[in-house]
């Protein structure tokens, strides 16, 4: 009886072992990249980080202030996927590139794009140094196409530098299928009257409001020219700014523009 036993335990557990290799090689073979391209506003905290992809494809724009950006890409990227084809860093406040060193540590990173001109900073020195091959230093325009994203700088672009770093920030014209996203990074309004005054701006569908939807940024001039249908302000609960300050939500408000913030509906994600 006692020999019996054994070999139903054995064959328990080894039936158990089989069907646990199983479904670990069916989730495997059945993990895909999605085939259909999304735009994720991370929900980062206090900061900014922008994940656009398709296929096996990604792109970020900035990676927010700390480590939190590793608990969020997982939510969207395939598993077996540990490559970040590009990162635009559009300045070099905190809330926008500290992240880098825990994405750098992570993932394989292809391209980083940066404005060295315009971009102090300390800690980037590391990265200049140790990942100086992956750096594109953005001294003219840069474009970006793969399957249905376009992407390209239209800020700034042969600039002198502001006093103000936020409004060195740059600024991405994206599209995806019939869909015109605008980012502005930090942004605020001298940007916004260059880009309308040399018409590189015109409607778009989904606004990133300048500099988390404080009131340096997005005007009431700059919302009349673009009109966006919605709008995304990214910051964190609570923050020690303020943000979105309530001046922005009226201009919101006026124009019946949906404003969306990151730390009220979590991750927003637009699926085209």
């Amino acid at each position: 009886m006692n020999l019996i036993i054994s070999i139903l335990k054995f064959l328990i557990k080894n039936i158990i072992l089989t069907f646990s290799i199983a479904i670990a090689f069916y989730r495997l073979c059945t993990m895909q990249a999605p085939a259909t391209p999304s735009v994720v506003f991370l929900n980062i905290g206090q900061g900014d980080a922008i994940l656009i992809q398709q296929d096996s494809f990604q792109m970020l724009v900035d990676v927010g202030a700390d480590t939190a950006i590793l608990y969020e890409l997982p939510k969207y990227m395939p598993e077996n996927d540990r490559t970040i084809e590009v990162i635009v860093l559009t300045h070099s406040h905190d809330d926008h590139i500290q992240g880098l060193f825990s994405i750098l540590n992570t993932y394989t990173v292809g391209t980083i794009v940066y404005a060295s001109q315009c971009f102090k900073s300390n800690d980037f020195e590391y990265v200049t140094t140790n990942y100086k091959d992956s750096l594109y230093d953005l001294k003219d325009s840069w474009k970006l196409t793969y399957g249905d994203i376009s992407a390209s700088v239209i800020y700034p672009i042969n600039l002198s530098c502001h006093n103000n770093v936020n409004e060195d920030s740059i600024v991405l014209d994206v599209s995806i299928l019939d869909t015109k996203i605008l980012l502005m990074g930090d942004a605020g309004y001298e940007a916004e009257e260059y880009l309308i005054a040399n018409s590189l701006v015109d409607q778009v569908d989904i606004l990133k409001a300048g500099h988390h939807c404080s009131r340096s940024a997005t005007s009431d001039m700059f919302l009349s020219e673009i009109f966006p249908s919605i709008a995304i302000c990214s910051c964190g609960k609570d923050n020690a700014f303020g943000h979105p300050h309530s001046e922005t939500i009226d201009i919101f408000k006026k124009y019946n523009v949906q404003h969306l913030v990151t730390y009220e509906e979590g991750n927003i994600v637009f699926t085209f």
